[in-house]
């Protein structure tokens, strides 16, 4: 008995608020039907019409009615369907305020699959994030961090979890963006102790000797990815530009095009090599 008294207690509520509303709807809707009816008989009875004709004329019937009977019943309930939407529009900024950096987070995530910012496995630096990606969620994104600071290119062994939100105000920096072979910046501050043609002889030395076996892969790769991708692509000969930093330093910015997977191994060797030749070790014996 208890959902028989609800029932009636909601029909006595619309009867007693909303009688001439439905009674209008009821109306317009049955109005519409005799209009179909009326048509669609005529139709029938018209044996001059083609059958296409016919049919043209059924739907487009059809759907002038839907469209007025959908009008009309609009009409009939505007100022209570505006108070239902007012207090839906106040319900969504609710919910948008509540969820807002969900949102975000979505809207991150939907930025970097159109954009194809970034891939699993890709090396990128986002804000202060560094690393190499290993999960992509839809709220969040994790890396294997590299450091222990810009300059460096090994594994911490920590793990960095950044949200997708990040991706709408921070620009993304691919560091893997041409593939199996990248260019590389090594920046090598140096002393005025030690004549700026004499260390950049020295560097380019070394470079030219760890790249060597590299330049022609390097060469083609960079050749096939600027047709593939519409770049232009910078030589893959080493290059050394010279950078005054203070009154007491200078710096040497070596360009080299190296495999992505031997970034760190061949720099090392690069900077061991050129230091040795730049400050030798002196003869224990001379020493004493």
């Amino acid at each position: 008995m208890e959902p028989k008294a609800t029932l009636f207690d909601l029909i006595g509520y619309l009867r007693d608020n909303y009688s001439h509303e439905i009674a209008r709807s009821l109306i317009l809707i049955a109005a519409l039907l005799i209009i179909r009816l009326v048509v669609d008989r005529l139709l029938a009875a018209n044996n001059s019409i083609a059958i296409e004709s016919k049919r043209r004329w059924s739907v487009n019937t059809r759907n002038i009615l839907f469209v007025s009977g959908l009008a009309g019943i609009g009409l009939i309930w505007a100022s209570e369907l505006q108070t239902i939407a007012v207090s839906m529009l106040a319900f969504a900024a609710a919910l948008i305020l509540a969820t807002k950096e969900l949102i975000m987070c979505l809207s991150g995530g939907l930025v970097r699959q159109t954009s194809n910012s970034y891939s699993l496995g890709d090396h990128i630096e986002v804000g202060a994030v560094r690393g190499r990606v290993v999960d992509i969620g839809l709220l969040s994104t994790t890396v294997m961090e590299i450091g222990p600071n810009h300059s460096s290119h090994q594994m911490t062994g920590r793990a960095l979890t950044f949200p997708n939100s990040l991706l709408l105000s921070t620009p993304v920096i691919r560091e893997n963006y041409m593939g199996d072979y990248v260019m590389h910046i090594v920046n090598v501050p140096m002393a005025y102790t030690v004549p700026p043609i004499r260390a950049e002889r020295l560097l380019m030395a070394a470079a030219e000797e760890s790249c060597q076996p590299h330049l022609e892969v390097a060469r083609q790769h960079m050749e096939d990815m600027a047709k593939r991708n519409l770049v232009d692509i910078p030589s893959v000969e080493p290059r050394i530009a010279l950078q005054p930093m203070d009154e007491k330093r200078y710096q040497l910015i070596l360009r080299i095009a190296i495999p992505a997977r031997d970034r760190h191994r061949i720099e090392q060797t690069i900077l061991h090599n050129f230091l040795a030749q730049c400050f030798p070790e002196q003869d224990a014996a001379a020493l004493a």
